[in-house]
């Protein structure tokens, strides 16, 4: 069936749509790099066990790889550097104007189907309370009735962490007080709970590397990189024989997570070249720490653990830590954030995907961590992305093409896909321009970014569109090389 024999019907739903405010969502077919040169995704069907063939409605990929029918919608936000080490936030807006148009022939319109990757996590029951090495403050938040059910030594914050079950009758809330005047030397928080930031994309087809200038040939660089998510897969295809190390955080007992998200991001990084997902930086050495563990509302990860991974990420020396999940407020994660920016390790996280008008999303909106959202081919905001001054830089992420859990691969959208061109992207820049501060880096790249939306920052897209290495300066041959050898 001809594209023009689709349309037509589907303009008539996309206005009555449009009436009622679920307006269809453009999908675009994009190229895939695979096998050092470039093979079109096909354009519809489901994956099944290979390229998928013509035919409506996609669906994910086969375990053998192609990519599967249409795409997902825009919508986006996240947060921002500042302070000393890090350039002040909005300042440095990328200057071109939004650019639509022109690359939009032959993109073709569906509506599209979309479901969350995970539910709501059940609300947190414990405390998670750290204190310095010399502290005594232990016995007596035993004595007042609190349990220790896990315990870890942690280097960036010099002490101990404990996660603590509040005695029956209290609150979280209640017990957080009473631990502050029990114990005047330690941080109690609530062990909130963080998930990955992602939906599923149920049909289309697209590939992102070229929106922002990424060229299909290993970088010259290969920075070492730290990431905390879900498991990984490392018989993967795509990960097979590549630079990457896997740590667990001791989770006391409780099920490790699944590995389709961190399956997917690991390849997104140092997926092989001569597989269907190759990565951005095939080259790079990649440290990963799997932090989630399975709940009763999907995978999830709590304070407790994920201020350990930060712990072992900055002593494995990494440049840059993605983090593609979100959660609430938390001061003790804030502080583990904060030393992790004072060594000069960059922070990259996920915008969230709680919709435009939810409030900020952490740990993306904290003061010294970059805020990725997402955008479609179109450059259009990811639908279900947060909003808000926190964001940073917009990047790909609606209908990328991904490893998954298995084999092969599959499309997905959220600004979990988004987070790691930022991150891999900045990861070069350090690696290549060693003598400047992080803070001037991050600056050059806000300079670089294509703006979108609004002239200058904005709530959506922040400093706009990031920017491949070299792209800025026009030396992309000094990053990527041109015959790719």
């Amino acid at each position: 069936m001809s594209d023009r024999e689709n349309d037509s019907p589907d303009l008539a739903r996309r206005r009555l749509l449009k009436r009622i405010g679920l307006a269809g969502v453009t999908i675009y077919s994009a190229p895939a790099l695979t096998n050092l040169g470039v093979a079109h995704a096909s354009g519809g069907g489901d994956g099944g066990g290979g390229d998928g063939g013509g035919g409506s409605g996609g669906g994910d990929a086969g375990n053998d790889g192609g990519p599967g029918g249409g795409a997902s919608g825009g919508g986006g936000g996240s947060s921002g550097p500042s302070g000393s080490d890090r350039g002040e936030k909005g300042n440095n807006g990328g200057e071109s104007g939004r650019d639509g148009g022109a690359d939009n022939a032959g993109i073709s319109q569906t509506q599209h189907r979309r479901k969350a990757a995970n539910s709501t996590p059940k609300p947190p029951t414990e405390i998670v309370m750290f204190l310095p090495a010399a502290s005594k403050g232990l016995d007596r938040a035993r004595a007042a009735g609190y349990s220790v059910q896990a315990t870890a030594t942690n280097t960036v914050l010099g002490g101990k962490l404990y996660r603590l079950s509040v005695p029956s009758g209290r609150s979280i809330e209640e017990g957080r007080k009473e631990l502050r005047s029990l114990v005047p030397d330690s941080t109690p928080e609530v062990n909130h709970f963080y998930t990955p930031d992602d939906f599923l994309c149920d049909d289309g087809a697209c590939a992102a590397n070229e929106m922002i200038g990424w060229s299909g040939w290993p970088s010259i660089y290969a920075p070492r990189i730290g990431m905390i998510d879900t498991g990984i897969n490392l018989d993967h295809d795509a990960l097979s024989g590549q630079n990457l190390t896997v740590h667990q955080v001791d989770l006391d007992g409780r099920q490790s997570a699944g590995r389709k998200h961190g399956t997917a991001i690991a390849a997104m990084f140092v997926g092989r070249m001569d597989q269907r997902v190759p990565g951005l930086l095939p080259n790079a050495e990649l440290v990963a720490v799997e932090a989630f563990h399975k709940g009763s509302s999907g995978d999830q990860a709590d304070v407790f653990s994920l201020v350990q991974a930060v712990d072992i990420l900055l002593e494995a020396k990494v440049s840059v830590i993605n983090m593609s999940f979100s959660g609430p407020e938390n001061s003790l994660l804030e502080q583990v954030v904060e030393r992790a920016a004072a060594a000069g390790v960059a922070v990259v996280a996920a915008a969230g995907n709680n919709g435009p008008g939810a409030g900020p999303a952490y740990p993306a909106a904290f003061e010294r961590v970059l805020a990725v959202t997402a955008v479609d081919k179109q450059e259009h905001v990811y639908r279900q992305a947060n909003r808000g001054p926190y964001i940073n830089f917009a990047a790909p992420g609606v209908g990328v093409w991904v490893a998954a859990s298995i084999s092969g691969g599959r499309l997905k959208s959220g600004t979990s896909y988004a987070a790691p061109f930022v991150t891999a992207s900045l990861a070069v820049q350090l690696m290549r321009l060693p003598n400047l501060p992080l803070n001037v880096t991050i600056g050059e790249m806000m300079r670089c970014a294509k703006d979108l939306g609004d002239p200058g920052v904005d709530p959506v897209f922040g400093n706009g569109l990031v920017a491949a290495p070299g792209q800025c300066f026009a030396d992309e041959a000094n990053v990527f090389p041109a015959s790719g050898e």
